[in-house]
Formats: C-alpha cells, sequence, structure tokens
C-alpha cells in the first residue's frame, strides 16, 4: 500500500468535508487491494432555524467513488452521489459531483445546491481558461444520465455580492469582521442568520445568495419567504440590462451527472 497516496486521499476527504470517519475504511479496501471500491456515508444536516430539534433535520447519503490506477498503486477519488432527503418531503434528490485532483463541490456545497440555492466556484472555460461562476441546479429539469441541469452565471452576467448585500438595509453589517463571515457564508451557498429592515423595523431571519435575479433572499426565522423587494434598501439601484448567461463554461471542479435515481 502506498502511504503517502492513502494521506492524500484522506486529506482529500477532510477538504471536502467528509472529515475523518471514512478513513479506516478507506485504508481497508487499499490494502485488500481492490480496483475499485465505493463508501457511504450518511449526514445529517440541522434546519438553521432548529438546530436543537433532530427530528427537523434534513438527510444526506453519500456514495463516494474510487478507482485504482491500471500502471501504478495509486489509488483515484473520482466522484461522489450526493442525496438529499428533505425533512417532511416524501422522494429524495440526488446528483454526481466530479473530483479534480482533490478539489470539488464540498459536502455542505452539495447540501446547498440540492436544497435550490446558488454556490460561488471557480471553473475552467472550454477556452481553458479559469473563471469565478456562481453554479446552481435547475432542479425543474433532470436528464436520467446527466441529472440536473447546471445553470452558471459568471462576471459578465453583472451580479456583484459585495454590491448587492451593500444595497439593503443590515444591521449588524458595521460589527467587526461580520461582513467578511457573512460573504463567505453566502458564497458556499449556506443560508445565514441575519437581521434586516422592513418597512422601517428590524427583523431577524435568514438570508442567501440570489445571482439569478441579482439581489438576495430573505427568510423570517420560520424560514418563509420575505420579498425581497419588502426589505429597506440603502438606495435606490440604478437599473442596467442584463447580460446573457455564459454557456461556455464547463466547470472544472463541479462537473456533474447523475445516476438513476429519484427526482424531486
Amino acid at each position: 500500500m502506498n502511504e503517502n497516496n492513502l494521506e492524500y486521499l484522506q486529506n482529500n476527504l477532510k477538504y471536502l468535508g467528509f472529515g475523518e470517519s471514512l478513513n479506516q475504511k478507506l485504508k481497508e479496501a487499499i490494502e485488500k487491494p481492490l480496483l475499485e471500491f465505493k463508501l457511504q456515508l450518511e449526514v445529517s444536516m440541522a434546519a438553521p432555524n432548529a438546530k436543537d430539534k433532530p427530528e427537523l433535520a434534513d438527510s444526506m447519503r453519500y456514495e463516494l467513488d474510487f478507482s485504482k490506477s491500471k500502471d501504478t498503486e495509486m489509488y483515484f477519488f473520482n466522484k461522489y452521489n450526493a442525496s438529499l432527503q428533505k425533512a417532511g418531503q416524501p422522494d429524495a434528490v440526488d446528483q454526481t459531483f466530479y473530483i479534480n485532483k482533490g478539489k470539488g463541490v464540498t459536502v455542505k456545497e452539495s447540501y446547498n445546491l440540492l436544497s435550490g440555492r446558488a454556490v460561488n466556484k471557480d471553473v475552467v472555460l472550454k477556452s481553458g481558461e479559469k473563471a469565478n461562476m456562481w453554479l446552481k441546479l435547475d432542479l425543474s429539469e433532470r436528464d436520467p444520465e446527466k441529472g440536473f441541469a447546471v445553470k452558471n452565471y459568471g462576471e459578465n452576467y453583472g451580479y456583484n455580492l459585495a454590491s448587492t448585500v451593500d444595497r439593503f438595509v443590515l444591521p449588524d453589517i458595521n460589527k467587526q469582521g461580520f461582513k467578511d463571515q457573512l460573504m463567505k457564508s453566502l458564497e458556499r451557498g449556506n443560508l445565514h442568520e441575519m437581521t434586516f429592515s422592513k418597512d422601517g423595523k428590524e427583523m431577524k431571519g435568514f438570508i442567501a445568495a440570489n445571482p439569478q435575479f441579482k439581489t438576495l433572499d430573505f427568510y423570517d426565522l420560520n424560514l418563509a419567504s420575505v420579498y425581497s423587494k419588502a426589505v429597506d434598501l440603502k438606495e435606490v439601484p440604478v437599473k442596467t440590462l442584463a447580460p446573457v448567461e455564459n454557456k461556455e463554461a464547463v466547470v472544472e471542479e463541479t462537473s456533474v451527472e447523475a445516476k438513476n435515481g429519484r427526482g424531486r
């Protein structure tokens, strides 16, 4: 067994958010040795407004695919299938995410994507150039072989998260270090707890990035949607023409295809 290869794969799993719980099973599979193998993991995702109520948590199931090189003793982590079972919903949704040199969609990002939110990732265009884009799964369109269609919104689309955040009256935004933390959280596709202003009154709730409509999504503490145009603005935004989506993007870290399975 190649110890360096094992350590590399274990670091990949940790970086992608799978933690260390699969380390022993990974080692045992490589020691056999198997030409290819799968590892399974189930993760509970607590609702942001009910972290003390496990019965309201969503369930994520992961199946990780590994294979051995034809020429060496090296093993590779190629892809994983993520399946989301939302609390209280009868059907699960799933998608396969590809791994490129240990990088790709993380555990939490896969949950956010399958929950219908957008994630900010680095991609490689067909020209070979690198770019940064917002990615979102179109959960209304599913191909039996490729899975859900991936929409992408690049720099030319005109969505700037920092400028968008600055448009709204957000009382917490000036706290030291808060905005940096908020930006990183929204880029991962998280629902972030936030105080915002509506009709001149502060209310607590959650926000998420919405690059498709160049705004933020707002929710109350029960995760009921709050109309974004009802949230107080610092100033009236300047109207601009919406550029066309970049259809030439090839996702470097988040290439996707779905195995036959259940859809929403």
